[in-house]
């Protein structure tokens, strides 16, 4: 029996470190079911996917999955979710470490390839929900998540503009570049996995990387 006027101990949030215990358990479930998910949309698609065979490859019981989740519609948008924000947060914080403006912009693009290498899955759910076509994204990716890759597009545009007043572009239209960087390396990712899965996405970045190097112009030297 615990002494008068003590309590359970508790951690830094103030809850009981059982309660920390049981709330990291399901973080990492649900971590395992939306890794689980990403790969049986990867595979099937949206409309082909069925819950059970999500909680199949999670290892988890379907009652257990619809505690977490609503239902494959959720689960299908929040792998998108959390995967579109993992590559806006990773790229933004690289390239703003880079102070030349020139150098940023070829940083975003091999740094996005990179993200792409590592998030295969979103690539192939992208291919499969689009079929290739970047105006069926909004379908494909939900509002939440298309409001990510505006909001980062509209981040390389301001990159771009300031890589313009610093005497860059070659006199280029600043948004029409940071528009066709962010689409090439999207486009060019996904038709790569699609088409070649067995070759790694590092072996486009040069070649793409050498388009926008001649449109910057910026004296920057190829990766």
């Amino acid at each position: 029996m615990l002494p008068r006027g003590k309590s359970v101990a508790t951690g830094s949030a103030g809850i009981s470190r059982r309660e920390e215990r049981r709330a990291d358990e399901i973080a990492r479930r649900r971590e395992d079911i939306l890794t689980a998910a990403a790969s049986v949309f990867a595979a099937k698609g949206y409309h082909d996917a069925q819950i059970s065979d999500i909680s199949a490859a999670a290892e988890v019981s379907r009652a257990s999955l619809y505690a977490m989740f609503e239902g494959k519609e959720e689960l299908y948008f929040e792998v998108i979710n959390t995967a579109a924000n993992a590559i806006d947060h990773m790229v933004r914080e690289r390239v703003e470490q880079l102070e030349d403006p020139a150098e940023r912009l070829l940083l975003v693009i091999d740094s996005l390839f990179e993200c792409y290498e590592a998030n295969q899955d979103l690539l192939r759910i992208y291919t499969l929900g689009t079929h290739g076509l970047p105006f069926k994204a909004r379908d494909a990716m939900g509002d939440s998540s298309l409001q990510i890759f505006v909001e980062f597009t509209d981040w390389v545009v301001t990159l771009a503009r300031r890589a313009k007043r610093a005497g860059h572009l070659r006199g280029h239209d600043a948004e029409t570049v940071a528009v066709a960087l962010v689409g090439a390396v999207t486009t060019c990712a996904a038709r790569w996995i699609e088409f070649t899965p067995e070759r790694p996405l590092s072996r486009a970045v040069p070649a793409l990387r050498a388009v926008f190097l001649d449109v910057i112009d910026g004296g920057a030297k190829p990766a």
